[in-house]
């Protein structure tokens, strides 16, 4: 059971370049690194959004840095597959009043 709610909310072969990668540098991604910190542990690929619709699937904009798009996610373990310090967090999606995703983010 665990296998499915994984399958359906960023399975660990949705990570790339584009979205989950470990990262330093945006040099690391395809598009935008958010470096290690606390809100991302290792640093993470990222696609800068203004909505939902510029996300790949499996992922929200949210507000954070701007507009990032991040994994969803219906509990902690959802977010596994991100590795250690990652948790299920409700967040501010972007562009929708008083909208919010549940999304993986770190600590």
């Amino acid at each position: 059971m665990m296998v499915v709610a994984l399958a359906g909310c960023g399975a660990g072969s949705d990570v790339s370049r584009t979205l989950g990668a470990i990262c330093e540098t945006s040099a690391d991604c395809d598009g935008r690194c958010l470096p290690p910190s606390t809100d991302y542990p290792a640093g993470f690929c990222t696609v800068v959004c203004n909505a939902s619709s510029e996300c790949p699937d499996a992922a929200t904009c949210v507000d954070d840095e701007g507009g990032a798009c991040l994994f969803d996610c219906v509990d902690d373990a959802s977010c596994a597959f991100l590795g250690t310090g990652w948790r299920c967090k409700e967040r501010d999606v972007r562009g929708v009043a008083g909208g919010k995703a549940m999304v993986c983010h770190g600590d």
